[in-house]
């Protein structure tokens, strides 16, 4: 017995379709002839017409396509994961209560063009069955629609174009020995060259070159592939993407499961923006989260809590940490360091404690997640953000010490330390280690001028260790030479206001001011302020 008949056919030179045809047996049976609008396909009072300009149909069935962008997405199929088609019945539409109502009237036609352009881009299926129920069509239908519709939208079928399979799933689905089961797929061979085109040239780049831009700007020229449709092949190319595909189904799932609460915590709401600046590191179009913010979002309650941005940007790439898309989860790149090392520098000059406490917070979790998991991916990717926070904390506090601390001093190895942090963080970004330790300190009002001196000598003699122009050795010594000369400036600088007190005179004249000096350097060495003569320079900085 033949179960199973596949036809060939083009409607004209965009499209191309094949039709399967199964059933129990399908011996001694004809099911389609060439009429003049086309071919015509049909059996027990279904008609299926393939003309060169669209499709006509009557009876029972639908249309079904894999989803794209573009598509109608129903809210309910979108809430459903694994929901991967559309299936549209003849005859059906939504009421106001939102509940599919049936009708008599099944008959209908469309164009190729409004096919591809409301369906899928590239393929589309259409299908009607003959059963041996005996009821009005709106009957049969809903019948029709409740045997198969969980299996045709799941069906993974669909997006690999196996007919033989899909046409046998919805046979099997119908639970009926005697019904026959006709299935049409139509091809858009333009927009079918045109994306396999792109998915080409985006797999290799992860992005369009302006060479291989042309190149696709000249086959939609030659295709007269309409921009809409462009855009919306591209889109689902790049969404196809397998490393692209888990980052936007992992910001769906999030969408799906807090509209079950109806409200979005600030915990949630970091996660989806981590997935957006994810997705732009990918080259993923915004449209894609876009198009599922307006579905999913528009009538949820928001929680937002008053926070900088410094911390609203911790808060994203800590949750980062907990995505479930394995090559996501703790992923840091430079750019995730630098704001993270600067939202530190922050809080810290803003006596923020709100930083510290999200971290404290964010490595007991993943503390907690290794233990439960015994995967240590998670804390690894922590302890690598830690260990710059380490060095963070280690060279601000030589620094600042050496800055502020009239008596600070550092050694070789101190120093030998902050020549090995400095060349960590210029790693991470040309000239970020005097960004994040030298430039703001240099604005603080509180900085004195030797402090601020003291800041210069230390940095331009990293910067001579980095090139080989000096020692550690040579550094400590000159940075103690300013240290000596501060001692000397403060003590000097507190004796004269005293002897200014018991002075009346103006020093107006230069004469008057050397003088003044020599008496004074004659008093200071006399009280043993100082063990040798006095500087002049520190004379005219004071």
């Amino acid at each position: 017995m033949i179960r199973e008949i596949k036809l060939l056919g083009k409607a004209n030179d965009k499209v191309d379709y094949s039709v399967t045809i199964t059933g129990a047996d399908l011996s001694n049976r004809y099911y389609y002839e060439s009429v003049p609008e086309g071919d015509r396909f049909f059996s027990g009072g279904n008609e299926f017409i393939i003309t060169k300009t669209g499709v006509r149909y009557m009876g029972t069935g639908g249309h079904v396509c894999q989803y794209m962008f573009g598509v109608d997405l129903p809210l309910k199929d979108l809430l459903r994961k694994d929901v991967a088609n559309r299936l549209v019945m003849f005859g059906a539409y939504y009421d106001k209560a939102d509940s599919i109502t049936f009708s008599n009237t099944t008959a209908g036609e469309e164009s190729f063009d409004r096919i591809f352009l409301t369906g899928n881009a590239v393929s589309n299926f259409f299908f009607f069955v003959d059963t041996t129920l005996k009821a009005e069509i709106r009957e049969v239908q809903r019948d029709v629609l409740r045997k198969l519709g969980k299996q045709v939208k799941r069906s993974e079928a669909v997006g690999v174009r196996d007919d033989s399979r899909f046409c046998r799933e919805i046979f099997d689905a119908l639970e009926d020995p005697k019904a026959f089961v006709f299935l049409f797929r139509l091809v858009n061979l333009h927009t079918e060259e045109y994306f396999a085109t792109f998915n080409k040239m985006y797999a290799e780049h992860k992005q369009i070159p302006s060479r291989d831009a042309d190149i696709l700007s000249a086959l939609a020229d030659l295709h007269e592939i309409a921009p809409y449709q462009q855009e919306r092949i591209k889109i689902d190319g790049m969404y196809k993407l397998t490393e692209n595909k888990k980052v936007v189904d992992e910001y769906k799932d999030i969408l799906i499961a807090v509209s079950e609460t109806g409200e979005v915590s600030p915990s949630e709401l970091a996660k989806l923006s981590r997935l957006r600046t994810l997705s732009l590191r990918l080259n993923i179009p915004n449209n894609l989260f876009d198009t599922l913010d307006e579905l999913l979002l528009k009538d949820m309650q928001i929680i937002e809590v008053e926070e900088p941005d410094y911390i609203r940007e911790t808060r994203a790439i800590c949750e980062g940490f907990f995505l479930k898309t394995g090559d996501l989860r703790g992923h840091v790149v430079p750019e995730d360091l630098i704001k993270l090392l600067k939202a530190k520098q922050r809080s810290m000059t803003n006596r923020d404690p709100a930083f510290e406490s999200l971290l404290l917070d964010t490595v007991r979790a993943c503390d907690e997640n290794a233990r439960d998991t015994n995967d240590m991916t998670i804390l690894e990717g922590m302890s690598q953000v830690l260990t710059y926070f380490d060095r963070y904390d280690s060279a601000a506090t030589v620094i600042n010490n050496l800055a502020f601390m009239e008596r600070s001093s550092l050694n070789e190895d101190n120093i030998r330390s902050l020549a090995g942090n400095m060349d960590i963080f210029d790693k991470v970004k040309k000239g970020f280690f005097h960004e994040l330790f030298i430039a703001d300190l240099k604005e603080n009002r509180y900085l004195t001028r030797y402090g601020r001196k003291k800041v210069d000598t230390l940095y331009r003699g990293l910067e001579k260790i980095r090139s080989g122009d000096t020692t550690y050795r040579e550094l400590a010594a000159t940075l103690n030479t300013v240290n000596a000369e501060e001692r000397i400036y403060t003590t000097i600088h507190r004796y004269i206001k005293e002897r200014f007190k018991s002075i009346y005179a103006e020093l107006n004249s230069k004469e008057d001011q050397e003088i003044f000096i020599q008496d004074l350097n004659r008093e200071v060495q006399a009280k043993g302020l100082t063990k040798g003569p006095v500087p002049h320079a520190i004379y005219e900085e004071i």
